[in-house]
């Protein structure tokens, strides 16, 4: 049985918006609008899509441990995904005729599928199921919310804006803004003192009873389940995948429903 809480802190995600599926959708509608089976031989979306995603995965480890920056992040993972098939299908010719010259427009095409690819990311709106509802009971009970996300600013209020969720969430932290990613206790702490208020947070006999009252919820075992766990909050961990994880937390379900059910 999960206890109820005052105080939610929400990764946003992978675990109120549905990322995979969301960025899925994106890429498809990319490929599509610019043919890029005849451009650099893309026959399998689902194979175009893993690709991606690993080169993706990698350049977002680096990112949230400070070695490269968000315009790298944004370029790279298209540049490096794009040579891939360019390489398999023998397809450089398709950006121009000598090597510099290909090189030089295979990074200008990067840049503006990159581009393109945040723009259309926040015109998707689904979210993992049951978000919305547990958003909508924890707001009639009274609760406080905020979100923490290592996500970009400029597509993460639009995503939850977009997708019709930003009026349940009371802070917005976002590490890019706040200078600090997930899993560093300094965000987790500036989250919860906007919702419980600086003055109460910062009160060292109320900050006990205001921790014991706070929970966060998220799918990324490093930054959002470790993260508050060094913080000294309870955690949510959304498994929906079922991943192994080791460290205990709290609770652990792969239905966002939990959250909320009364037994």
């Amino acid at each position: 049985m999960i206890k109820q809480y005052k105080y939610y802190l929400f990764d946003i995600d992978r675990t109120l918006w549905a990322f995979d599926l969301n960025a899925k959708n994106a890429i498809f509608r990319l490929i599509e609008r610019h043919n890029l089976k005849e451009k650099i031989g893309v026959e399998d979306k689902e194979l175009f899509f893993k690709r991606y995603e690993d080169i993706n995965k990698v350049l977002w480890q680096r990112y949230e441990a400070g070695e490269i920056t968000k315009q790298i992040l944004r370029a790279q993972r298209f540049h490096d995904t794009f040579l891939i098939f360019c390489r398999e299908n023998n397809k450089f010719a398709e950006f121009g005729a000598s090597q510099p010259e290909q090189e030089e427009n295979i990074k200008k095409f990067s840049e503006e599928f990159g581009t393109e690819y945040l723009e259309q990311m926040i015109c998707e709106t689904a979210l993992e199921p049951g978000a919305k509802e547990v958003l909508e009971n924890l707001k009639a009970r009274g609760c406080r919310i905020a979100v923490i996300s290592n996500g970009f600013k400029e597509v993460q209020y639009r995503k939850l804006r977009n997708s019709n969720i930003i009026q349940y969430i009371d802070a917005f932290f976002i590490s890019e803004e706040v200078g600090v990613h997930k899993p560093s206790p300094i965000i987790f702490r500036m989250a919860l003192a906007a919702l419980c208020g600086e003055e109460n947070y910062g009160n060292i006999e109320l900050r006990g009873k205001i921790k014991s009252e706070t929970l966060m919820v998220g799918d990324d075992f490093t930054n959002d389940i470790e993260g508050a766990q060094i913080f000294g909050i309870d955690q949510f961990y959304y498994n929906p995948y079922h991943k192994p994880c080791d460290g205990g937390p709290t609770y652990e379900s792969d239905n966002l429903l939990d959250l909320i059910k009364q037994y």
